[in-house]
């Protein structure tokens, strides 16, 4: 079967990559995805666009890119294309798709885990899964708060380097704090937690500063009140810390696919 754009399902270890979107200084999953696929397809012209920006050092266990031609391609050649990926980026599914489709326009929602630990011994080999916080946290109150997040709010406090025009409401489907028993290996800490929260659409920082404000709750440097209170207005004394990128993953990007 021959097109001229394809749908290509892909899960990446981020820790070496500074984000998806290609940088001219820094190494991305975007480049690096570029330059294997230059490999196979020499001077042929391509262009790949990617459903979702991530952070520098944020992984994804499930997200998506189109590849797109001038000419129709067979779909045995995308194939055997992504076998030039190296081992921390694969491949999990190649389909066609049409000329037009538009790969923004087909993401319903986006699940993303923050991995953390607390009060114990981080083994370096843990680094690039999880963020270990040497403090104590009140587990059952960051439990507690994650449902202020659920539903429409204003989210102006929770955006870094907020562009011109940005939309800062924002509705939260899914927001919780879980145990840990699914990313599992003998050297994390004996106990983990992850955070799940589910979006149509993130802004830049968005996750990463909602875990650094659930964070500073458990560390008893803000109330349930003043987070509350955050998500009403913007406040420039609500103090934003972003919580490392190590531990951010990508969970799922939910498509809505178009009939061929």
């Amino acid at each position: 079967m021959k097109s001229k754009r394809f749908l290509i399902a892909i899960e990446f270890l981020g820790f070496r990559f500074h984000g998806v979107q290609s940088q001219s200084d820094y190494p991305s999953i975007q480049g690096r995805v570029n330059e294997c696929l230059k490999k196979a397809f020499h001077s042929q012209k391509f262009n790949t666009r990617f459903a979702s920006r991530t952070d520098a050092m944020v992984s994804a266990l499930d997200t998506y890119f189109v590849l797109m031609f001038d000419e129709a391609i067979d779909l045995s050649i995308v194939n055997e294309s992504l076998s030039y990926l190296p081992p921390d980026i694969k491949q999990r599914g190649v389909q066609v798709v049409s000329d037009d489709f538009i790969i923004l326009n087909a993401v319903d929602h986006k699940t993303y885990r923050y991995y953390f630990s607390f009060n114990t011994y981080a083994h370096p080999f843990s680094a690039p899964f999880m963020t270990v916080l040497s403090e104590e946290l009140d587990i059952e109150l960051m439990m507690k708060a994650c449902d202020l997040f659920i539903g429409t709010h204003d989210f102006s406090n929770y955006c870094y380097k907020p562009k011109e025009g940005t939309q800062f409401i924002r509705t939260i489907s899914c927001a919780k704090i879980t145990t840990n028993n699914e990313l599992t290996a003998s050297f994390f800490p004996q106990e983990s937690w992850y955070f799940e929260v589910s979006s149509t659409g993130f802004m830049r920082g968005q996750v990463r500063l909602m875990m650094g404000a659930l964070f500073r709750l458990g560390k008893n440097e803000i109330s349930l009140n003043e987070l509350s209170e955050s998500l009403i207005k913007l406040n420039p004394q609500f103090v934003k810390w972003m919580a490392p990128p190590t531990g951010l993953i990508l969970h799922q990007t939910k498509l809505v696919l178009p009939d061929l």
